[in-house]
């Protein structure tokens, strides 16, 4: 069964039951609970296999239900599939199972996406098999748009079909407004603002950086001055871009107004290469608008992926200093066991090799060996034949003892013969002189036997006694084996650890083969590692007169851009003086006119005088003149 799991607590959501009350006439009122677990069954291959039902699942799900097939803990299904409705693989399950499921009980790949409130009233696109459309409006969603609608709309966006690709382009039938919901997931985790802060203070940041990097650089709007440094603090710890590097590009000598690259430079060099280290992120659109103009969750965004590398590159680098580090343990552990080795190589020779002082009194060890070897084997076959000797007077021994018991089993049986004949003797005299001559003859048989059983005996007390010499013989023999068995101990033990030496040396040889095999290894990687070294380095190397070359060639243009901006300035100067020149005319120019204006201001001050005073005669006269008309008209 793929997913089949058993939930420890009963879950609320799903089929939720109370505790129920049992009057039984016995007991009266009881409490019965529910089991504190539920069940989730995978749909295909643990209950049907395709559209073929499993037997043991109908049987098994039998036993899941009471009388009234009501189930009798919480049950789930979950299936991966989405090309159906939830109603109607419930009716599927309940047809095969012989089971009444709901579509509450059945959970599909779709059924999440009730959770998407949201966007449930935006324009959506909608995309898979089956009535996508329906289960669409089933879930929530009340403005969906199909493939199909798309595709009859826009009909060149559709050219695998060779059977639906039109021979015209055509205009689209229906204008569909624009999908206002997407969903997508970053493959990283985007942290808080907190968690970015306190990472780049610690990790990023130095010194008064850190100390002055806050919370307010980010939120609720970000600085963008904030954003570049912080971006350049992060090249300089993975690229080792120093932030002088930014601001030094190579310009042409044609470049008019150089100074007006001077900002525009470290910002395009941190943009192109942002550009280029982001990827790896994966954070694929980057671009100017978040240097210039960052937005809060598209910089979140970014620090988090760079977080999350960062984070990605301390836990390699973490794993390469743990592996050199065992490389380095087992260099020094391959060192030990070769000077082990030679050490005991060194040992196995000196127990091997016999000096030639001794080698005379070793000849003679070797043959006084040999012979004691010999004799002992000789004086083992004499102790085993006197112990087959003994074994055989012990087992006589034995006989004879049994024979004498049978006879005195046969003595107390006449005994008592003897005490019924007695009885019997003055009833038949004759019959007690037959048994009379029978007893004497047996007590004749009986006491040659005992003649011949203690001739016997004498001889095995003989032979005992022979036996004890030879025991004590035995026993001097048997002290000069034990002597002879220590001194053989001791040579086997010495055998023994020639023997362990020699498999601690073979042991030894061929864990220095592993070893040498490794070390062979470990210099090839190692040997492929200093040739990629090498190759780097040269590249380097190459980048690195480039970059020189490069930098002289800066050298020289900013030496030929200084010259004309000291060429510049000695203009400016020139300049100055000429305008010097010409406020020192000014002045002079305006003392004149100051004076002109004086004098015009007094020719103007005279002429107001003389104004003032020609209107004045002029209002006597239109005085005069008005008295001259009254007078006329009084006359007239």
């Amino acid at each position: 069964m793929k997913a089949f799991a058993a939930l420890m607590r009963p879950s609320s959501g799903v089929c939720p039951r109370r505790v129920r009350r049992v009057v039984s006439p016995a007991r009266g009122l009881s409490s019965q609970s529910e089991p504190g677990f539920g069940l989730l069954f995978d749909i295909d291959g643990v209950l049907v296999r395709g559209k073929t039902p499993i037997p043991a699942a109908k049987r098994a799900f039998q036993k899941l239900v009471d009388a009234k097939g009501q189930f009798l803990v919480p049950v789930v299904f979950v299936t991966n599939a989405g090309n159906c409705l939830r109603q109607k693989k419930a009716d599927q399950l309940s047809h095969i199972l012989g089971v009444p499921i709901s579509q509450d009980q059945v959970m599909m790949s779709h059924s999440p996406l009730r959770m998407f409130t949201k966007f449930h009233d935006k324009h959506v696109l909608v995309s898979g098999q089956g009535p996508v459309l329906d289960i669409a409006r089933n879930v929530g969603f009340t403005n969906v748009v199909s493939v199909d609608m798309l595709r009859e709309s826009f009909p060149l966006l559709d050219m695998v079909d060779h059977n639906r690709r039109p021979k015209l382009p055509s205009s689209p039938v229906v204008t569909l407004p624009r999908v206002e919901a997407g969903m997508s997931e970053n493959t990283f985790p985007v942290y808080k603002v907190d968690v970015l802060v306190q990472f780049y203070r610690t990790e990023v940041l130095t010194g008064q950086e850190a100390k002055h990097f806050t919370k307010n650089d980010i939120t609720p709007n970000p600085k963008a001055e904030s954003a570049q440094r912080l971006y350049m603090r992060v090249l300089q710890l993975l690229f080792r871009f120093r932030p002088e590097c930014h601001y030094t590009v190579p310009l042409s000598e044609n470049v008019q107004f150089p100074m007006l690259y001077e900002w525009v430079s470290p910002v395009m060099s941190v943009y192109m290469r942002m550009c280029q280290f982001l990827p790896l992120c994966h954070v694929y659109d980057f671009s100017l608008n978040d240097l210039l103009n960052p937005k809060l969750k598209r910089t979140i965004t970014i620090l988090s992926a760079i977080q999350n590398f960062l984070h990605f590159r301390k836990q390699r680098l973490e794993m390469t200093a743990a592996h050199q580090q065992s490389f380095r343990c087992d260099m020094d552990r391959l060192q030990a066991y070769t000077r082990e080795i030679k050490e005991a190589e060194k040992k196995i020779e000196k127990l091997t090799t016999i000096p030639p002082e001794q080698q005379a009194e070793a000849k003679e060890l070797a043959s006084a060996l040999a012979e004691l070897t010999a004799n002992t084997q000789r004086e083992y076959q004499d102790v085993t034949a006197m112990n087959e000797m003994v074994a055989q007077c012990k087992t006589e021994i034995a006989e004879i003892s049994q024979k004498l018991t049978q006879r005195r089993v046969d003595v107390a049986t006449l005994k008592d013969e003897l005490s019924k004949l007695k009885s019997q003797i003055v009833e038949s005299p004759e019959e007690l002189k037959s048994e009379m001559e029978r007893m004497k003859e047996n007590v004749k048989s009986i006491k040659m036997s005992k003649e011949l059983a203690d001739e016997r005996l004498v001889e095995l007390q003989m032979l005992v006694q022979c036996a004890g010499q030879v025991e004590a013989e035995l026993q001097v023999l048997l002290k000069q084996l034990q002597d002879l068995q220590i001194s053989m101990c001791k040579t086997n033990q010495q055998k023994e650890e020639v023997q362990r030496l020699a498999a601690m040396n073979e042991a030894l040889q061929k864990e220095l083969k592993s070893l040498s095999s490794e070390e062979a290894q470990a210099k090839r990687a190692f040997a492929m590692k200093l040739d990629k070294q090498s190759k780097h380095q040269i590249r380097r190397q190459k980048k690195k007169e480039v970059k020189d070359q490069q930098v002289k060639n800066i050298y020289g243009q900013y030496d030929k851009i200084h010259q004309k901006r000291e060429e510049f300035v000695k203009k400016m100067e020139e300049s100055n003086r000429e305008t010097k020149r010409f406020k020192e005319k000014m002045q002079e120019l305006r003392g004149k006119c100051n004076q002109h204006t004086q004098k015009a201001q007094e020719i103007y001050e005279c002429l107001l005088s003389t104004l003032e005073q020609y209107n004045k005669r002029i209002e006597s006269i239109v005085v005069d003149t008005n008295a001259d008309t009254l007078k006329m008209k009084a006359h007239f």
